[in-house]
């Protein structure tokens, strides 16, 4: 008798160990491209054997991720459908707020942001404005206040990228018009309160931005292909540019590659992530080429989990992910 319980024992505990085994199997993603390394200094950043993982297909156009803590969760647009996702590793891509616009062919949700008071801060591309949605980030809605949509009376040509500075100000790129009767390409200051300042209007195609750790150096990306460079400019306590000057050139590789300088992110030791031609550079706060995600595709923008131990991508059609050093 004793050993048939014992039997039963360790066939109930073998089935609940296969079971157990089921549940917590790793997906698989399929892996493309390489990571080019040129200096040394970029295995302190991405370990010899990561890899490139497409986590989502079938967009028109992925765009502006943001990583929302609270929820571990990465959200992000297709600027072509109109439409915002959310990604999990539980769940992978679900649809997290359907934009669509009368005008079908007309540029979505571009740039998304997190501002101090938890609202969801859209910069609406084909639009010229920026929006907040009025519902909590995780109960999302289609209920928006305006934010921005002019500087001096003239609708911005096409809000594309942004970042907070610590002081609640907004730094935001607004590239060339569709017409001539649109602004300068530009970069703006935005507060808290909406006001809009002009910072520059030196870049011919500004885009993305985004500041160093301490807040002293922001670096801004230029997409034109025949002048396919980023900035950095010096930033007082108030969050005033000032001192604009050449920070990385990859113009010789723009004729030849997908992409321009686009979206970038700064991690918190300085580290530059700036998606452009070719794929996205990985550079340190002196402006060293430390080496290049290779995925073939065009790169719109990245963003870094609050750990900083994934870096994803946002790549045309694609979304992808490289699993940094720990």
């Amino acid at each position: 008798m004793l050993n048939k319980a014992l039997k039963i024992l360790l066939i109930t505990v073998f089935s609940v160990s296969c079971d157990s085994h089921e549940k917590t199997k790793f997906k698989t993603f399929q892996k493309v491209g390489e990571i080019q390394r040129l200096d040394k200094q970029l295995d302190e950043v991405i370990s010899p054997n990561a890899v490139i993982e497409v986590l989502s297909t079938g967009h028109e156009w992925s765009e502006g991720p943001i990583w929302y803590k609270k929820e571990q969760k990465l959200i992000y647009t297709d600027v072509g459908h109109q439409k915002i996702y959310q990604w999990t590793e539980k769940d992978s891509v679900t649809l997290y707020l359907d934009m669509k616009d009368e005008d079908l062919e007309r540029p979505g949700p571009s740039a998304l942001l997190i501002d101090n008071d938890e609202k969801l801060v859209i910069l609406q591309y084909g639009h010229g404005q920026v929006i907040k949605m009025n519902a909590p980030l995780n109960k999302p809605t289609s209920g928006f206040s305006t934010f921005i949509d002019n500087y001096n009376g003239i609708r911005f040509n096409n809000t594309n990228d942004a970042t907070f500075h610590s002081n609640g100000n907004m730094i935001m790129s607004d590239p060339p018009p569709i017409d001539e009767n649109g602004l300068k390409a530009a970069v703006y200051s935005v507060t808290t309160e909406g006001a809009v300042r002009r910072v520059t209007d030196t870049l011919s195609s500004p885009n993305g931005i985004a500041f160093s750790p301490d807040e002293k150096t922001v670096y801004i990306a230029n997409a034109d292909w025949k002048n396919a460079i980023w900035i950095a400019a010096d930033v007082d306590k108030n969050g005033n540019i000032s001192n604009g000057r050449l920070f990385f050139d990859a113009t010789g590789n723009a004729p030849k590659e997908k992409g321009h300088p686009d979206g970038l992110k700064v991690n918190r030791n300085g580290i530059i992530f700036a998606t452009g031609p070719g794929g996205v550079y990985v550079l340190n706060p002196e402006g060293k080429h430390l080496g290049t995600i290779l995925n073939n595709e065009f790169n719109t923008n990245c963003v870094l989990d609050d750990k900083e131990e994934t870096l994803y991508i946002t790549s045309g059609p694609k979304l992808m992910r490289v699993k940094l050093k720990p």
